[in-house]
């Protein structure tokens, strides 16, 4: 048993794309369908106009958190790591050049508060976000909010920027794994509003051109969670 455990794992590391890519598609599978805080619906062809749920029930936001950090972070790195060998430096999981990082962070939190502003004002956007419905424009209700919203943003950098990205580059190029971890984190927006969807584009691109400068992942992580709660609190409070 043992022996053929270490022959498959073996093989494994011998098709590290073909195995970080199916993590990939069960795990944004499972999350998509299965995990949510909102619903997956599809109007059909009926002339009632009535939306008829394909996904599972709703999940609480606590749930879609903390499943998105399972799910999209800790399984997929654990799957990297155990079976294709990959450490978590390897992974973009590091400090990396932080004095870079640092440059990046003073360029880019600016500017993820005012894209957040700018898309508080859509209105597509205001009927999605905040995911917590709960939630108020105070101290006390938003800042818990916030800090559990960074268990998503940061796996979501876990899996696209970091599994993907630096898992996929040794394999196909740093272009290639640039350009299909972009093309798979556009798609796992389906069922968004189409600006962000549309958004997440350029931002994939420039996210893992700035995670492979840097050396990590965190960086960016940090921006991209700067983007999704300003939004939700320019949202909140009107702005």
């Amino acid at each position: 048993m043992i022996t053929l455990a270490l022959s498959v794992l073996r093989r494994a590391r011998t098709r590290q794309a073909e195995v970080l890519l199916a993590t990939t598609t069960l795990a944004l599978f499972t999350f998509y369908y299965v995990a949510r805080a909102d619903l997956v619906g599809s109007r059909g062809l009926d002339p009632s106009g009535v939306w008829l749920v394909v996904s599972a029930p709703a999940r609480t936001p606590l749930m879609h958190f903390f499943a998105s950090a399972l799910l999209l972070g800790a399984v997929p790195v654990g799957i990297a790591r155990y079976v294709c060998g990959f450490s978590p430096h390897e992974l973009g999981l590091g400090v990396g050049d932080a004095r870079a990082g640092l440059r990046w962070l003073a360029i880019g939190i600016p500017g993820a508060v005012l894209a957040g502003w700018i898309a508080a004002g859509s209105p597509a956007m205001g009927a999605v976000y905040p995911l917590d419905p709960t939630i108020v424009a105070s101290p006390a209700s938003f800042v818990p909010h916030a800090l559990r919203s960074g268990l998503y943003f940061g796996a979501w950098e876990v899996l696209f920027r970091g599994v993907l990205l630096f898992g996929l580059r040794s394999v196909i190029g740093t272009g290639g794994a640039n350009a299909g971890q972009t093309g798979l984190s556009v798609l796992a927006h389906f069922g968004r509003p189409m600006t962000e969807t549309f958004a997440a584009i350029p931002a994939g691109f420039v996210f893992g051109w700035i995670s492979l400068r840097t050396g990590s992942i965190w960086y960016v992580a940090l921006i991209h969670w700067t983007v999704g709660t300003s939004m939700d609190w320019f949202i909140l409070i009107g702005a």
